[in-house]
Parts: C-alpha cells; structure tokens; sequence
C-alpha cells in the first residue's frame, strides 16, 4: 500500500495533481491532499515577521478541502490543512506517513528559475526522501507508458538510476517502460560512428549491457517487472536530459534518479534532473 501526499492549493497544476494521483493509485492506496494556506506577513517587515493566522483563515482553508472532497467522493482521499511553508509541511507529512510513501506536486513553470526560486515543487524535490512525482505538461489520467533515464556508474549502472527503475516496475497499471541511456558524441568525434552525433557499434554494445545490467538488478535478476510491464531497452544519441525530454513528448511519466544537488549547483552548473523537470512534457517522478 502507498500512501500520496498531494501538494494541494487553488492553482490549476495543484488539481491537475491531484487527478493524477487518483488515476494512478490503487484501491488500496491513501491519498493525502495536503493544503498549506499563505501566512499573512506584516508589510513593514516581510519576510522578517510573520503574523499568526486568524482562525477564520484556517477555518476557510478547512472548508476548501472540505469541498474538494466532498465533490470527488474518492474513498482513499482525506484532506490536511498544513501550517507554515508548504514544501516544508508536505516533507514533514510525508516523513511521518511511514517508508512506502510518494509526495505529488504539481508545476506550471517552463523554465529552471521557476523551479529554483522559491517553487513548492523545488523545495521538495531537494528536501524530501521520498519519491516526487512533479505533475507538469500534457497529464493522461493513467501512466501507461514510463521512461526511466540509466546512467553510467563508472561501468556499471549508477545507484540512483537503479532507484529510479526499481520504483518504476514497481508503479501500478504500467504496460511499457522505456529504459532509456544516453551519450552525448559530438558530431566531431573521432573514430568510426554510424552517423555523426551517434557511437560507435562497439559503445553502443557497451551501452546496451548495461541497460540490461540495470534491468536485471532491479527486478532481482528476473527481468521481469513486479508490475508486469514490458521493459524496452533504448539508446539515444545526445545528452540524457535532451534525450528524456524528447521521450516526454510521448509518455505518460519519466522517472529519473538524483543525487539531490544544492540548487546553486543545479543553477550554475546544471543537472539532468533540472533540465528535465523545466522542459518534459509530461509528469516527471524523482527518485532519490
């Protein structure tokens, strides 16, 4: 049984959010939307001191998850009023809500700066420990076909790319997963390549044993996923995060790994995870 923490307020991603996680999760599974109303700040010194919410303000924020719920009549679903900073409440919920738990935010930004200066959903893909499902781009009410990012862990598959893909065979209702690596080569390469921009046959043998690699440790040298998808090895030329992004265009959800960088790294250096999340066309869960 999972448990989905949904990051829920009035916006159209938040709702979008919600009916994700709705479609997605089991008869079994609960599902928390969690609702976190802005604190009033005194104007004279925002963002200094922070004045105590009336009760009224706690009372409305009660009756708009009343409403929500009330309307879906979804037997799994409860509703939380959260106190202070959202990202901060939903980790904290998450936390406490046990080992086999998700959180879902959802994100109607198009670019890194609106993921890094001050999003809930950035907030809470660099703080909590659990997967975060960020509900962005074209949302399908099911997550029928799944893309996961492998990369290269110095001749074996990286330890968060495995996350990622043990979290993905395991995602209910999944009848496809993509497992997708790539390597950018530039056009100047030297050596022979089937086309500029793509490897050399021997790389991508290379490449193709250690998605395979992957594939075999997590569903514990079986392959054959918990979930019973079809699981399809796939190269791409150019840079994992062009590549995933891409792939969005097409799937239902990407699921990649991260070593959850600081956000002035990501900012100034840039990372598959950011690139991704600013850019896929279609949800983006991540995996720690």
């Amino acid at each position: 049984m999972t448990t989905y923490v949904v990051g829920l307020d009035r916006s159209a991603p938040a709702r979008a959010a919600l009916d994700w996680v709705r479609a997605v999760a089991t008869a079994d599974d609960v599902i928390i939307a969690a609702y976190a109303p802005d604190d009033p700040v005194n104007p004279i010194y925002e963002g200094v001191v922070a004045v105590v919410p009336d009760p009224p303000i706690e009372d409305e924020a009660q009756a708009f998850l009343d409403r929500i719920v009330a309307e879906l009549a979804d037997p799994r679903l409860t509703g939380r009023v959260l106190a202070g900073h959202a990202g901060r409440a939903l980790v904290d919920v998450a936390t406490k809500a046990g080992p086999d738990v998700s959180i879902v935010v959802g994100h109607g930004g198009s670019s890194k700066a609106s993921l890094l200066l001050g999003s809930t959903a950035h907030y809470v893909t660099h703080h909590a420990e659990s997967p975060v499902v960020v509900v962005r781009g074209a949302v399908r009410r099911s997550a029928r076909r799944v893309v996961v990012g492998v990369d290269d862990g110095h001749d074996s598959p990286d330890d968060r790319s495995l996350a990622a893909l043990r979290w993905a065979v395991r995602l209910p209702g999944v009848e496809r997963i993509e497992v997708s690596h790539a390597d950018f080569v530039p056009g100047v390469a030297a050596g022979p390549v089937r086309e500029p921009g793509l490897e050399s046959d021997h790389a991508a043998g290379v490449d193709l044993q250690l998605i395979r690699t992957a594939i075999d440790r997590a569903t514990d040298g079986t392959g054959m996923p918990p979930n019973g998808a079809e699981v399809v090895p796939v190269l791409s030329a150019g840079t994992g995060a062009f590549a995933l992004i891409e792939a969005s265009r097409d799937a239902d959800l990407v699921v990649i790994g991260t070593h959850g960088r600081s956000a002035l790294v990501e900012l100034i250096l840039g990372s598959t995870s950011l690139e991704v999340l600013a850019h896929a066309h279609c949800p983006v869960a991540v995996i720690r």
